[in-house]
């Protein structure tokens, strides 16, 4: 018998991976459009601390936060892929950057859901200098789930 477990992945032949990546401003505390207005670009998600996390929830932001995704497909298995994408858009805005980073964190967020298999990332020199010289921070979060057997999540007898 084989368990699933595909975190927030739809069918194992249906899509093998699901990756994206996006540019955040946070801990502010103006209003959203203000970051918005001084970068020049719209948003994906904003949302601002204190905001419910949902509306299932009573769980609250403990931290503002303005985000900006990458183009690219979620289907886009590399992740430097996603960064370069964004880092081309923020390199046109490297002196509005500069001035949110006086006052603000600022980064890119990697988020990956790879089935079976993790192809790994390459980050090229060139990407990253541009990434030092916008003075950004890079967070990954990948995950690789896939199937299991479920005989392999019974308790083994000790050895010994």
């Amino acid at each position: 018998m084989q368990l699933n477990l595909a975190l927030g992945i739809k069918n194992k032949m249906e899509q093998e991976y699901d990756t994206y990546a996006f540019f955040w401003v946070s801990d502010f505390d103006c209003d959203p459009e203000v970051i918005s207005d001084i970068l020049g670009l719209k948003p994906y998600r904003t949302f601002k601390k204190g905001d419910l996390i949902s509306d299932k929830t009573i769980n609250r932001w403990k931290h503002s936060s303005w985000e900006y995704l990458s183009s690219l497909p979620r289907n886009e298995p590399c992740q430097d892929a996603h960064i370069a994408n964004l880092v081309e858009v923020m390199l046109k805005k490297k002196e509005a950057i500069k001035k949110l980073k006086e006052k603000y964190d600022i980064g890119i967020n990697c988020v990956g859901y790879y089935n079976d298999t993790n192809p790994g990332f390459h980050m090229s020199e060139d990407l990253i200098k541009s990434c030092a010289i916008l003075g950004i921070s890079i967070d990954f979060d990948l995950y690789t789930v896939g199937i299991i057997e479920v005989d392999d999540l019974q308790p083994k007898k000790p050895i010994h």
